[in-house]
């Protein structure tokens, strides 16, 4: 139910963007990350709340209560229901896509209800702290939890992370497959 290397290359791009915008030795410590979206059926969400954790992120995970899994009060995240309320203070906006192929109906109304309560809109984007960026793991449902203006904004982080996958991924089959000694 995790997605390792998908957190890999997502720490790593914000690594990157982190001490682009803060200096060379900027770390995560302290640093607010908002997972939004999709949480019960995201592998990403589960791996990036661990690894995230771990580099001393602070993470607040945004979703109905629909698409919140069971024992997610268990998770060492901060938990909400409402995104205007988690923008203002997040570094980092994580948006997950809506996996509707796992769906059996009845998560949410419609997907227009769904983007008004949880889609980054533009009107979302004037919220967000001016070094604040935005990922999102893809495929994206444009439209639906991420509007055009926030996946091509200027503060996007989307394609330098699929740049990232490759070479994360490489490296971690390089290790896996015997590496160097």
């Amino acid at each position: 139910h995790e997605h390792p290397t998908q957190a890999l290359l997502d720490a790593f791009t914000i690594r990157r963007h982190l001490r682009r915008v803060h200096g060379e030795h900027a770390d995560f410590a302290g640093r607010r990350v908002v997972i939004v979206g999709d949480i019960t059926h995201s592998r990403v969400a589960r791996s990036n709340v661990a690894l995230l954790r771990t580099l001393g992120a602070s993470v607040s995970i945004v979703a109905p209560p629909t698409l919140l899994p069971s024992g997610v009060d268990c998770w060492p995240v901060d938990v909400l229901t409402d995104l205007d309320r988690a923008l203002p203070e997040a570094e980092i906006v994580m948006m997950l896509r809506v996996q509707r192929e796992r769906m059996s109906g009845g998560y949410f109304p419609t997907p227009r209800e769904y983007t008004i309560g949880y889609g980054l809109t533009r009107d979302r984007l004037r919220v967000l702290r001016p070094e604040a960026a935005i990922c999102h793991p893809g495929p994206m449902n444009r439209g639906l939890e991420i509007s055009a203006d926030a996946a091509d904004a200027a503060n996007s982080l989307i394609l330098d992370q699929v740049a990232a996958g490759v070479s994360v991924r490489m490296s971690v089959l390089y290790e896996l497959l015997g590496g160097s000694e």
